[in-house]
């Protein structure tokens, strides 16, 4: 193949990538009281822990994801808060789309662990109950 043809396919690639491509932000939040213990959350992504955090009521930690055309990604998270555990994905390339349908990109996911379950919102204002212990 000729460099002069190889050269713009190079670039056209390179632009649908780009454009494929989009950040989210996870927000995982303590909606639980301290009492009996605070809540711990451990995360993996594609099953390699990458975050392991205690949080208090009311702390909150995040991160970014840029996702590209094609990556397969999950994101799962194990909850423990006293005798209750819960292990669910917070972000996949399958529920990305469901989670961010309502938003323009970037999109940011937000999960709240409540006493009686987890609710997702992607604007901290308008709460859905997703899962419960």
């Amino acid at each position: 193949m000729s460099r002069v043809f190889l050269i713009p396919l190079v670039i056209v690639l390179f632009h649908l990538v780009c454009a494929t491509s989009s950040e989210t932000t996870v927000h995982i939040i303590s909606g639980v009281p301290d009492n009996p213990t605070k809540l711990r959350v451990n995360c993996t992504h594609n099953g390699a822990d990458f975050q392991k955090r205690t949080l208090h009521d009311g702390q909150e930690f995040s991160w970014g994801y840029s996702d590209v055309f094609l990556d397969d990604y999950a994101f799962m998270c194990k909850f423990n808060w006293g005798t209750k555990t819960s292990w669910f994905t917070v972000l996949s390339m399958y529920t990305r789309p469901m989670l961010c349908a309502h938003t323009n990109y970037p999109c940011d996911c937000y999960w709240d662990a409540r006493a009686d379950g987890f609710y997702f919102s992607n604007d901290k204002k308008s709460w859905k109950k997703m899962y419960h212990w």
